[in-house]
C-alpha cells in the first residue's frame, strides 16, 4: 500500500471513529471503537473494521452502523476532501474478544501452575 492509501485509511479511520462517537453514543449500541479502515484505491467503498464491548447486541450494532452508514459518509464528507467519498460498509471484527479470551485462559493457567505449585 502506498503512503498515500495509508494516510486516506489512517484520516477516514480517525474522522470516522469521531463521528461515531459523537453521533451513537446510544448505551443499547455498546462501546464502538474503529479499529481500521481499508479503502479502496479508486476511492469508491471503504471497510471499516470496529470492535463492540459491552453487552450490545453486536450483530444489531452493526446493522445499525450500515444502515447508518450515508449519514456517516455525509458527515465525512463535510470533515475531508476527497475526489469520491467511498461507500462504506461496517464489519465487526472480534480481535479484541479474542484477545480478552486469550487473556482469561493464560490467568487460569497460571493460577492452575499456582495451585499445582502450593501442593507440592
Amino acid at each position: 500500500m502506498n503512503e498515500r492509501m495509508e494516510r486516506i485509511n489512517s484520516l477516514v479511520k480517525e474522522e470516522v471513529g469521531i463521528i461515531i462517537q459523537n453521533h451513537f453514543h446510544n448505551q443499547l449500541l455498546g462501546f464502538i471503537t474503529v479499529l481500521h479502515a481499508d479503502i479502496s484505491k479508486n476511492l469508491q467503498s471503504g471497510k471499516i473494521f470496529v470492535s463492540i464491548l459491552g453487552e450490545a447486541d453486536k450483530e444489531k450494532t452493526i446493522d445499525t452502523l450500515n444502515k447508518s452508514a450515508g449519514y456517516i459518509q455525509k458527515i465525512l464528507g463535510s470533515r475531508i476532501r476527497l475526489r469520491y467519498m467511498p461507500k462504506l460498509r461496517f464489519i465487526y471484527d472480534d480481535v479484541i474478544d479474542h484477545s480478552i479470551h486469550v487473556q482469561e485462559v493464560l490467568r487460569k493457567l497460571e493460577l492452575e501452575k499456582k495451585q499445582d505449585h502450593d501442593e507440592t
